[in-house]
């Protein structure tokens, strides 16, 4: 996931202070180099991502309700959903009998 090696003393370290993969992730992304070997996220960075978090979040409600058809690693077509979907029921394996 973070595309570094994480040695045994480092996932422990990660473990005690209640530091998941994920938070590594997000420091990577928008932290600082603070020396050479060092890295954390500043308060610029944190209003910076939160930011450019905001305004994904912006479009993706502006997507809501959109189709996209890709076949074969191409977009063949975008429109808007027509109809809502409907959530297939389960069955339990017993029909119905007509009545």
């Amino acid at each position: 996931m973070t595309g570094i090696a994480i040695t045994r003393h480092g996932e422990a370290r990660m473990r005690q202070r209640g530091i998941r993969e994920a938070d590594l992730d997000l420091v990577l992304s928008y932290g600082t180099e603070i020396g050479r070997d060092r890295i954390m996220p500043r308060g610029r960075n944190v209003e910076k991502a939160i930011g450019d978090l905001k305004r994904k979040i912006d479009a993706l409600r502006k997507l809501k309700g959109k189709v996209f058809v890709i076949s074969d690693g191409c977009l063949v077509t975008a429109c808007h959903l027509e109809k809502p979907l409907r959530r297939s029921r389960k069955r339990s394996g017993k029909r119905r009998r007509a009545a």
